[in-house]
């Protein structure tokens, strides 16, 4: 069975927020689904998984909710947003 090659695009950027300097480093992928999600790492920490909230109408942390500050978590769904998803 042919399985259809995922095209993986990675961005670094840096922001700051809040004062503090943050370096991003983001690959989106798609899920089963066909939904593009983003494996998100800030400042070398462990992979964060960001994907679209139908009810924020807006990129967010997924499963980092406990992890990530939501000012933090915002900022980089924005830039995401910005970036990869237009």
């Amino acid at each position: 069975m042919k399985t259809k090659k995922q095209l993986l695009r990675t961005a670094e950027f840096e922001m700051v927020v809040d004062d503090i300097p943050f370096f991003v480093k983001a690959t989106s992928f798609q899920t089963y689904t066909m939904e593009t999600q983003y494996r998100v790492s800030v400042n070398g920490s462990p992979v964060y998984i960001f994907g679209w909230h139908p009810g924020l109408q807006r990129i967010t942390a997924i499963d980092a909710a406990n992890n990530i500050p939501p000012n933090i978590a915002t900022a980089i769904g924005d830039q995401l947003y910005s970036r990869m998803a237009a």
